[in-house]
């Protein structure tokens, strides 16, 4: 949706109406923030999960309550969870940055202020930042945005290898998942199975994310 069209849907409603959908916007962005920082870790005990597996000198492990009686037995289960929390995230990142954007949208125009990122679709004012739930990743980002200081440029090199990170879980499935098409015909039916579902939710992921980026610059021109 673009902006202006938030903006029309906007100024057609009442003052009582949008406090009560921004009050909804705001609990909802809570919520997936919660659920980025689940999802975040998760990612990390499967990747610890995975790597342990080959030099770990036990055949079991204990996390909390939880107690994995054989590592290797799970370890080709690993890149499919993987794989749906990829997916997940993706759906929640896109979902969260259109609230972002609708919330952005509503605030300047509610509270009638012009701001320099008004037209920025990459950064957030101050003000409606002060608003949204706190998150590491949205004041990283503010570091690289050239308007605030003179070190904006310098504050993007910095932040440039923790940009990186977003490939990460994708390098690491594509890395789990040629080990296993490798030694594909050594595996069981379930074993392959899990092979081929944790590729075709890998593909999804992989469209899905082009997709609305693509959308989002057609969108921002």
């Amino acid at each position: 949706m673009k902006n202006g069209e938030i903006t029309e849907i906007l100024r057609n409603n009442t003052d009582d109406k949008l406090n009560i959908y921004l009050s909804a916007l705001l609990a909802k962005c809570k919520d997936i923030e919660k659920e980025n920082n689940l999802i975040a870790l998760i990612m990390l005990i499967l990747i610890l999960l995975f790597y342990m597996a080959d030099i770990s000198q036990t055949d079991s492990i204990q996390i909390g309550p939880l107690s994995i009686k054989d590592i290797n037995s799970i370890k080709i289960f690993i890149p499919l969870v993987f794989a749906f929390l990829i997916f997940r995230y993706i759906l929640i990142s896109a979902h969260k940055a259109e609230l972002h954007k609708i919330i952005k949208v509503f605030t300047i125009d509610f509270f009638s202020f012009k701001d320099s990122t008004q037209y920025d679709a990459l950064h957030m004012d101050d003000f409606t930042r002060t608003i949204l739930p706190f998150s590491i990743y949205g004041e990283l980002g503010n570091l690289s945005y050239k308007g605030k200081s003179k070190f904006g440029c310098f504050g993007a090199i910095l932040i440039f290898p923790i940009s990186g990170l977003v490939l990460v879980p994708f390098i690491l499935e594509f890395i789990w998942i040629k080990k296993f098409i490798i030694d594909f015909s050594t595996l069981n039916f379930t074993q392959k199975s899990s092979v081929i579902l944790s590729i075709w939710i890998l593909a999804i992921s992989l469209y899905y994310f082009v997709h609305n980026m693509i959308i989002a610059v057609k969108e921002n021109k």
